[in-house]
């Protein structure tokens, strides 16, 4: 008989079960949805995501580790399909682009499996090839929006034609958690929003006049957000 005895270790340590959401997104904007395991687990789940029409409206991947990303889909697709290793430090980000005048829902799912011990180092690019996300700027904003000052940034890939570049930007929207692991607490998913500069102004100037209704596009609960604090706009 042996003296040792053989056992079979799963690679997972427990299964994450189907996960799905929607956010809205406003017209002529971005959201962007992180998928970010808690500290110490790693995950190994197939990701589903796609945007409600649109001709130029679509959806990218990227992973992320908070400052920098690594496109890796196509970004003229309207949906995605993925299977992706992510960890606490190198995880998913889903941008949705809606390229049209009202506001879209976006869709996106998620299952898979919590690995029962690290199977992958994360590592970053070469620094030289990789852009910081988000960056202060003191360029001036067009005069609709002046007052919004202090949520402006100069964002990269927001504008459309130049997914490689920065563009002048408004927050909209930043951090927001959408789940919570219900055994740590942890943020799994957070939602942030952005709208390039001179659309913004473009679309307040339509609001003002009557010509593009705010709840229609998707903007209301960020003008009702602003006006809560001393900023109106229309």
């Amino acid at each position: 008989m042996p003296d040792f005895i053989v056992t079979k270790v799963p690679f997972w340590s427990a299964i994450i079960t189907q996960t799905q959401y929607t956010v809205s997104v406003p017209a002529y904007s971005t959201v962007n949805v992180v998928i970010q395991p808690p500290s110490g687990e790693t995950w190994f789940v197939w990701i589903d995501a796609f945007i409600d029409r649109g001709i130029t409206s679509h959806v990218k991947y990227s992973d992320f580790d908070g400052t920098t990303a690594r496109i890796h889909t196509d970004s003229a697709n309207p949906g995605i399909r993925v299977l992706k290793i992510l960890t606490n430090t190198l995880y998913a980000r889903l941008t949705f682009y809606n390229d049209t005048t009202s506001a879209r829902t976006a869709y996106y799912a998620y299952s898979g499996f919590k690995l029962s011990q690290p199977q992958w180092t994360p590592q970053r690019p070469d620094s030289a090839t990789t852009k910081p996300f988000k960056l202060s700027t003191n360029l001036p904003l067009p005069d609709p929006i002046k007052p919004l000052d202090k949520y402006k940034a100069l964002i990269l890939g927001l504008d459309l034609s130049k997914p490689n570049d920065y563009a002048l930007g408004i927050i909209l929207e930043e951090d927001t958690p959408l789940a919570i692991d219900p055994n740590t607490g942890f943020p799994i998913e957070r939602k942030s929003a952005y709208v390039k500069a001179d659309v913004l102004a473009d679309l307040v100037l339509k609001f003002r006049r009557g010509e593009l209704d705010p709840v229609q596009a998707g903007y209301k609960e960020y003008l009702d957000k602003w006006e809560s604090k001393g900023i109106k706009l229309i």
